[in-house]
């Protein structure tokens, strides 16, 4: 095992202890993902959505809107359906600096479009935990591995969706948090909203995303989130021969 992996999972046991005060959802990142039943899935998927301080109520709100939206769309509903037999799992999560991530939806299993009709109706209903005290990609990224690792699923396709509005200005180290997850088979996707930095982009395709056919979607500002994410999800919930 790589020294990147043994530090991830070094990581991983000091998240669960350090969030074990914490949503009792949070729980599960203390249990070996061996020592559960895994149902295979085509796609697991963790969308990470920034709560940083920098992100105003309004506009966390626009990323809740805009994500609740897009599963509710007919092509999206119909792109999860394309993957049967075995569907999609999907988790949400709100990220900011160490120690501050939160599961807003647990890993929940998807084979219909109204699955997805009701996840996207769930969507709808979540709050804000936190303002987070820093812009941490890396801790978005290990929470979400870790998160990946940890649940009842064994997705074929594993990916997390980190959407943020600025560069990592955290203390983790953003190029481990990436390469770890890499090595554990995970894709890292990309949604800049470039709403105050329009080379946002270029940063997320340089220092965030990795794994094969990696992408970056981005949103012209919070407004356009809804585009966008509608755009990747439909990228990403496609069967894997395609």
């Amino acid at each position: 095992m790589g020294t990147s992996v043994r530090a991830f999972w070094r990581g991983l046991r000091g998240l669960s202890r350090a969030m074990a005060s914490q949503a009792p959802l949070l729980a599960l990142l203390a249990l070996p993902a061996a020592a559960q039943q895994q149902t295979p899935v085509a796609v697991e998927l963790v969308l990470a959505l920034d709560a940083s301080a920098s992100v105003d109520k309004r506009e966390f709100a626009l990323q809740v809107q805009g994500l609740a939206a897009a599963f509710r769309d007919p092509d999206v509903q119909r792109a999860v359906e394309d993957l049967q037999p075995l569907g999609a799992a999907v988790a949400v999560v709100q990220w900011g600096g160490p120690g501050e991530t939160q599961i807003v939806l647990p890993f929940t299993q998807m084979n219909s479009g109204r699955d997805a009709k009701a996840f996207g109706f769930r969507m709808g209903l979540i709050h804000r935990f936190m303002w987070a005290s820093a812009t941490s990609i890396a801790t978005g990224i290990s929470d979400s591995a870790a998160l990946i690792e940890a649940n009842e699923f064994d997705g074929q396709r594993k990916v997390i969706d980190v959407a943020g509005d600025g560069e990592d200005n955290g203390e983790a180290d953003l190029e481990a948090a990436r390469q770890a997850a890499r090595k554990l088979g995970i894709i890292i996707n990309g949604l800049p909203i470039m709403a105050d930095s329009p080379a946002l982009a270029d940063y997320y395709r340089q220092r965030v995303i990795i794994g094969p056919d990696s992408f970056v979607e981005p949103a012209r500002d919070f407004e356009d989130y809804a585009r966008a994410i509608r755009a990747k999800l439909l990228k990403e919930l496609r069967p894997l021969a395609s």
